[in-house]
């Protein structure tokens, strides 16, 4: 029996935007009620360790009824375990009734949101080519909106590029003016990352202490707190997405997809046929399929699923990005972050 389930829904592949940089399948495919409702039973009969769900796509909220189905099927456990619920959205379909919907069952929302309307546009296009990305952005801003009104915690997946690098800064103070604490600063693979930008992404990591200092002058401290764990969360991602993480030794990490298939983590175009560990039909004991040797980021540098060339951009950005917050933490907080990461040799 796992000690602690990280368990990830897909509930669609489809999504209305057209992200330049988006390395996930875009397949009309939904899951299903029947699929859906085998997802929970399964879940039920697992041990009442905690539980972290998370609700993704695609886009989730195209698929909304099943986002409230899960829920409902999840409510009976939420009074015999500990269970997390996170979405990750960009919240183009977030009305202000779903924001409710979600701030009262406790979710933590991820929104995707890369800060000014200039840098968010540039690359995150609408799958309808008639429609105005600009629409779009308003429409995330809405939505933002809808969720700060209702009370949830939400958190920005701000995805930087070499060409908004440069921005960085400017469109993390956007994003705290808009209330967001927990920043998920993504550079972006498969673009090129030459030296200059790789010296202009440290000078915009550097400067961020003096934004967050400025910040918790004037900010109640119990958000002093939230700050923190965003950024050992940011550490703890970027050390997984150099391949020196494990997934926790005690933990069940698995992922449905809208087709049935059961993955070892998260997957995406060039990963999910490596991660594919069993079928939602064939399956009645979560506990008793086999668990991944190596992370999915792992695996995409052992068997060499982008081009040399992305392998080492990816771990040079993430590197930086781990170096500079480890930096800002220490700087915000007066001592190194201590944290329980499992390594492994990349």
């Amino acid at each position: 029996m796992a000690a602690r389930y990280q368990i990830s829904v897909i509930f669609t592949d489809a999504c209305n935007m057209r992200c330049a940089y988006c390395t996930t399948a875009k397949r009309p495919s939904h899951l299903d009620s029947d699929r859906l409702s085998k997802v929970a039973r399964l879940l039920a009969r697992t041990s009442p360790a905690p539980l972290d769900l998370n609700f993704h796509g695609g886009e989730p909220l195209l698929n909304w009824p099943r986002v409230v189905e899960l829920v409902t099927h999840m409510r009976p456990q939420m009074g015999e375990r500990r269970v997390s619920l996170n979405l990750c959205t960009n919240a183009t379909h977030l009305t202000a009734e779903r924001a409710r919907f979600l701030a009262d069952e406790g979710f933590n929302v991820r929104v995707s949101i890369d800060g000014r309307k200039a840098s968010h546009t540039r690359f995150r296009k609408a799958r309808d080519r008639k429609a105005d990305p600009a629409d779009l952005y308003d429409a995330t801003l809405a939505g933002l909106r809808h969720l700060s009104k209702a009370g949830a915690r939400v958190a920005a997946n701000m995805v930087v590029t070499p060409n908004t690098v440069d921005d960085l800064l400017s469109n993390a103070v956007f994003l705290i003016k808009q209330g967001l604490v927990h920043l998920v600063i993504s550079p972006v693979v498969g673009m090129p990352w030459e030296d200059r930008h790789l010296l202009a992404l440290d000078r915009q990591l550097r400067q961020m202490s003096v934004v967050w200092r400025h910040w918790m002058r004037t900010a109640p401290t119990r958000r002093h707190e939230d700050l923190r764990r965003s950024i050992l969360s940011e550490i703890d991602r970027a050390t997984y997405c150099i391949g020196e993480r494990m997934n926790q030794p005690d933990a069940l990490v698995l992922v449905f997809g809208p087709d049935g298939r059961i993955f070892g983590d998260e997957p995406e175009i060039r990963t999910e046929k490596a991660l594919v560990l069993g079928h939602l039909d064939h399956t009645e004991d979560l506990d008793a399929l086999p668990s991944l040797p190596r992370t999915a980021f792992q695996l995409m540098y052992d068997r060499e699923f982008y081009a040399p060339h992305v392998l080492r951009d990816v771990r040079r950005t993430h590197r930086l990005l781990r170096n500079r917050m480890t930096d800002l933490y220490t700087d915000l907080f007066g001592h190194a972050p201590q944290t329980n990461l499992r390594f492994s040799a990349p």
